[in-house]
């Protein structure tokens, strides 16, 4: 469990795992703070767990990646669960994944928990899109209770394999990655040589407290994409299962565009800044309370996010640029259009005044045509 700088998200987490059954099972929290600047590290050294073994460490900040190895290092189970500090385990999270691993009876089996919002957590649009039809957080949405998924379902935040198949990638996780994206997925990946697989197990549950907006998951979208960037230059043949080709394929359809458009391209490329802040603040109004209605901009939004971070990190700033000029107009503007199309039928009420600063530039035939 790495952790940094949510010492109350903390104790309510630590709290959560001295509740597991049966009374009997037996468990050890290895807990890596990465650096925290708040009262986590006394929280640790303070904390007096009642149902497991609770070991800690600090380290300087290095990402989550570099505090899983230094977790690994310490763990002495035969299975290792990976999780969060935000994450709050079901009283029976640990029987049912030990459950699982006694059926599949082969330790080359990791074993998928589910993760759904914390209950208690007010949901916004952005939170039950993301983890719903988006899916750009976790895929359970579509995925289908006893089914095996491939690397990039290897959620760190709910997910176990046996401490022998780990130990065949004696490195961890690639310190390469240092925000919290695709680290675990790049492990995963390198564990396939050794006959990982990946068993989707609903009934192992948890629970996510750590709520977005708007604004908050646009951040995380760039950081993604940012580190999807770092996986395909360790990894050049993930590119098409991470849209990496999206980048490849816009600079080939920017070569071919007319005049016309490279200029309005070009306009655009310059005021950049100012046509995210307004995607976002647009699909801000929609956040609370949370509606269906926002999803095909918030989809749009979103992997534009993506798309900036990932271009931003493999391609010069210019080209760059023109691409994120391009996938303003053929994501957001798409959502954007869908938005307002959805609107007259849907029950959400909003006043025409308070949507029109933010919808007027989109509506522009002349920049979106």
């Amino acid at each position: 469990m790495p952790t940094f700088d949510r010492a109350e998200t903390l104790a309510h987490t630590l709290r959560a795992w001295d509740r597991q059954v049966p009374e009997e099972l037996q468990f050890e929290i290895v807990a890596v703070d990465d650096g925290s600047s708040d009262a986590t590290c006394d929280l640790l050294d303070s904390r007096q767990p009642v149902r497991y073994e609770l070991t800690s460490t600090k380290q300087k900040n290095r990402g989550p990646a570099a505090a899983r190895n230094t977790a690994l290092e310490k763990v002495r189970g035969r299975y290792v669960l990976f999780t969060g500090d935000d994450i709050e385990p079901a009283r029976d999270l640990l029987d049912r994944h030990l459950e699982e691993h006694r059926r599949l009876a082969d330790d080359r089996w990791a074993v998928l928990g589910r993760i759904d919002w914390a209950s208690d957590l007010q949901l916004t649009s952005t939170m039950k899109h993301v983890d719903g039809v988006g899916a750009q957080q976790f895929g359970f949405h579509y995925m289908r209770d006893g089914k095996e998924y491939d690397f990039r379902h290897f959620y760190t935040s709910n997910v176990s394999v046996a401490r022998d198949l780990l130990a065949k990638e004696p490195s961890g996780f690639s310190t390469d990655f240092p925000l919290a994206a695709f680290e675990d997925a790049e492990y995963a990946y390198r564990l396939r040589r050794h006959g990982l697989r990946i068993m989707y197990q609903a009934s192992a549950r948890a629970w996510h407290n750590h709520p977005y907006d708007v604004e908050s998951f646009f951040r995380r979208q760039v950081a993604c994409g940012q580190m999807a960037a770092v996986l395909i230059r360790k990894w050049p043949r993930t590119r098409s299962l991470i849209g990496g080709d999206a980048v490849v394929s816009g600079r080939r359809r920017m070569l071919f565009a007319l005049p016309p458009r490279r200029r309005r391209l070009a306009v655009i490329a310059q005021q950049l800044s100012g046509w995210e802040e307004r995607a976002i603040a647009l699909a801000s109004v929609f956040d609370r309370p949370a509606t269906p209605v926002v999803d095909p901009l918030l989809r749009g939004l979103f992997q534009y996010a993506y798309l900036k971070g990932l271009s931003s990190a493999t391609i010069r700033p210019a080209v760059a640029e023109r691409l994120r000029a391009s996938w303003i107009l053929e994501h957001v503007g798409e959502g954007v259009r869908r938005l307002v199309d959805g609107l007259p039928a849907s029950d959400v009420n909003v006043d025409s005044e308070v949507l029109q600063p933010f919808l007027e530039p989109f509506r522009d035939a002349s920049i979106l045509g």
